[in-house]
Formats: structure tokens, sequence, C-alpha cells
């Protein structure tokens, strides 16, 4: 739905039937393994990120959801949280 993407879409991306994709976002059926990264290639998203509606426990905050996160903003803002960034390392790294 983030991508505005119809599951016919998804499907083609991820080598799906429509009707595959439609069972598994109705939940009537599991996904099997290989469908399930399958659809993570497609999204280019990690699994952590697919999971994290029905995880009882948070994953982490993964490198790549930060990523995504930065680069919507203006390249001003960018650099301004790099610097930031740097200087909390450095200080981590020094005591």
């Amino acid at each position: 739905m983030k991508r505005g993407w119809t599951q016919a879409e998804l499907a083609e991306k991820a080598n799906l039937s429509t009707d595959h994709v439609s069972v598994l976002e109705r939940g009537s059926k599991p996904p099997r393994f290989v469908t399930f990264i399958a659809i993570a290639n497609a999204l280019e998203i990690d699994a952590n990120t697919l999971l994290s509606d029905v995880l009882s426990v948070s994953p982490k905050i993964t490198s790549s959801q930060l990523s995504e996160k930065i680069s919507a903003l203006p390249i001003a803002e960018q650099r301004r949280i790099l610097r930031v960034v740097d200087t909390m390392i450095q200080e981590a790294n020094n005591p």
C-alpha cells in the first residue's frame, strides 16, 4: 500500500499470481518461505519490516530504515544529520 502498487503489480514484481497475492493479503494462508523472500525482494525491504506488524517483540531499527527516512529529506538536512551522527559516534568512541 505504501508503494501505491496494486496486487497485480506486486504479483508481477514477485513473480506470483494475483490470486495468490490476494490470498496472502487476506491472511487466508501464510506464505511459504520462498514466497516471503520473493515479496521482500520485490518490495526491496528487509524481513523485519515485513514482520513488524505481527511480531510481539519490536525489532531494532535497521540501517535501511534510517537510510530510507534520511534520503527523503532535503540534502541540507541530510548533511546536518550526518554531522550530528558523526559527532555522536566520536563522543561514544572517546568517552
